[in-house]
């Protein structure tokens, strides 16, 4: 039975390791691993049955990697002091890293696609990320913009008061999440008052004066990990569990609720993940179980090994889990029963497994383990 308590360090290592981030790294490698590469019938549009709306429903878990690793980014930088050059530094290796994967993507996916390419279209491919190839370092390139104005934030976030900090804060929810907010207001009045609506996620409601791009969200994450970090450890924040879980499930089931009346209204499959990461659904759902595994008992020393190889190893794993996805995708929907969820919650499992596996091999290798690891 899982006991629980407020902090859960490594005390024999000299640098103390707080599990419960590397906890919830390992949840949020996974969920981007099963959204990535799974064979769940989620069409509810076109095959609306019962069991394509229970994928449906925990297909929106998902949305919650993203935040995640973005929270835990700012509990880690924000809560201690840094060295500006070694920072920019580390900025501009990221940026290195996202240009070598692309290509290494575009090349490697040659063969695993069939396609071919001429010269000026293997540029585009590399350089602007193609989609279904290496679209998904989106993350990194968000990571880079949220650490180019960290020195920024690290001001705000170390002034007493922090007023300019959540000024910042407040800018920074009203252009993203508050935007959202606003769409799924009309679309929702389409719905019940049969007024004309906003199916477009992208719109924005304040043109010309929004002073952040489509990623602004993942500043908002960035910081609010850092605050809830920092009154974890001084013991501020006491929420029960069973608050947390049933914040996190009632969120949950009103995303599937807005996702189900965005497809039926708009005739298109409507994605809870992509579409869910600036949702206040999510961010309930994200800081739900932020909360919830800061609470739990870090006891076992084996688990805890087991969470910190798998913590310090998600870059590696998000970059090779493309080539494992891609590779195993078609012998696993070859499988009877491959659409039923038990199945893939157990294939995302296993695409993580070895994409850790070969992330532990390239670590060991010199010339490699700059690749996975910054």
């Amino acid at each position: 039975m899982v006991q629980l308590s407020p902090i859960y360090i490594n005390k024999e290592k000299t640098k103390p390791r707080i599990y419960y981030y590397d906890a919830i790294k390992a949840l949020a490698i996974y969920l981007v691993c099963i959204y990535h590469y799974n064979n769940l019938n989620t069409n509810i549009l076109n095959n609306p049955n019962f069991g394509a709306y229970i994928n449906y429903y925990f297909y929106g878990i998902s949305s919650i990697a993203v935040p995640l690793f973005f929270m835990v980014n700012g509990a880690l930088l924000l809560n201690k002091s840094y060295n500006l050059r070694s920072h920019l530094k580390k900025v501009l290796y990221l940026y290195i890293l996202v240009s070598v994967w692309s290509f290494i993507y575009s090349v490697i996916f040659i063969p695993i696609e069939g396609v071919s390419y001429s010269i000026k279209e293997f540029l585009m491919a590399w350089f602007f990320l193609k989609e279904g190839t290496s679209d998904h370092l989106w993350f990194l390139k968000a990571l880079i913009s949220v650490y180019l104005l960290f020195p920024f934030i690290k001001e705000f976030y170390d002034v007493p008061g922090r007023k300019l900090l959540k000024l910042f804060c407040c800018i920074v929810f009203v252009f993203s999440f508050g935007n959202l907010f606003l769409i799924s207001l009309l679309n929702s009045a389409k719905f019940v008052f049969r007024f004309n609506y906003l199916n477009n996620n992208s719109f924005d409601f304040f043109p010309i004066v929004n002073p952040f791009g489509n990623y602004s969200y993942t500043l908002f994450y960035f910081i609010v990990g850092a605050i809830l970090s920092k009154k974890i450890k001084s013991n501020k924040i006491n929420v029960s569990t069973k608050v947390l879980v049933t914040s996190f499930f009632t969120a949950l089931f009103v995303l599937f609720l807005y996702g189900v009346l965005m497809t039926v209204s708009s005739n298109t499959f409507y994605d809870t993940v992509w579409n869910g990461y600036y949702s206040i659904m999510t961010l309930i759902m994200s800081v739900s179980t932020f909360l919830f595994f800061s609470k739990l008992t870090y006891a076992n020393d084996k688990v805890n090994n087991c969470l910190a190889i798998v913590g310090a190893s998600t870059l590696g794993i998000y970059l090779v889990h493309r080539f494992v996805g891609a590779v195993t995708i078609p012998y696993f929907r070859g499988l009877i029963l491959s659409n039923s969820l038990v199945l893939n919650v157990i294939y995302g499992l296993l695409l993580v497994l070895s994409s850790l596996l070969i992330v532990l091999v390239l670590k060991k290798l010199p010339l490699l383990r700059k690749m996975v690891n910054i």
